[in-house]
C-alpha cells in the first residue's frame, strides 16, 4: 500500500489482479476493433495420441481478427520427422479456414522449427536476432 495519494508500481501480482488487467486489455482491444478481435474467436486445440492413448504431441491455437495464431506445437522426439507435425498444422489450418480465417501466423526460435514452418508455406515477416548465444526468433505467416 502506498501512503501518498499517487499511483505506484507493485512487483507483487496475484492471479485475480492479473486476470483483471488481461480482461481489461482484451475488452479495450475488442472495442477498438469493432469486435473483429473476437472473430471467429475459437481456440483450436488438437492432440496427437499413441495407439495406447498417450499424448505424444499437440497444437494449441487461438483465432482473432480472422487469423489463426499457433501458440504451441510439440511432438515427442521419437515421432518427429514422420509427418505428424504437418498433420496437426494442416488440421488446425483447415478448422481455422472453415471458421473464416484467412491468415495464419506464429513465432518460433532458431532452435525450434523455422524450417518446418517454411516447408509448410509460411513466410518470414520479422526477426529478432539480439538474443544471447546466437538464438534468433522468427515470425512467420501464411495466407490460408
Amino acid at each position: 500500500m502506498n501512503s501518498s495519494n499517487q499511483p505506484y508500481i507493485s512487483q507483487t501480482v496475484n492471479d485475480d489482479e492479473k486476470r483483471f488487467v488481461c480482461k481489461s486489455l482484451f475488452q479495450y482491444n475488442v472495442n477498438q476493433t469493432a469486435s473483429l478481435l473476437q472473430k471467429p474467436g475459437i481456440d483450436i486445440e488438437l492432440l496427437l495420441k499413441s495407439p495406447k492413448n498417450e499424448v505424444i504431441g499437440g497444437i494449441f491455437c487461438e483465432t482473432f481478427l480472422y487469423c489463426l495464431y499457433i501458440n504451441e506445437l510439440w511432438i515427442e522426439e521419437k515421432y518427429r520427422g514422420l509427418g505428424y507435425g504437418k498433420m496437426l498444422v494442416t488440421e488446425a489450418e483447415r478448422v481455422a479456414k472453415e471458421n473464416g480465417c484467412t491468415l495464419a501466423h506464429t513465432a518460433t526460435f532458431s532452435f525450434q522449427s523455422p524450417e518446418f514452418y517454411r516447408k509448410l508455406g509460411y513466410k518470414e515477416f520479422g526477426v529478432i536476432n539480439d538474443y544471447p548465444e546466437g538464438i534468433v526468433e522468427y515470425f512467420l505467416k501464411k495466407k490460408l
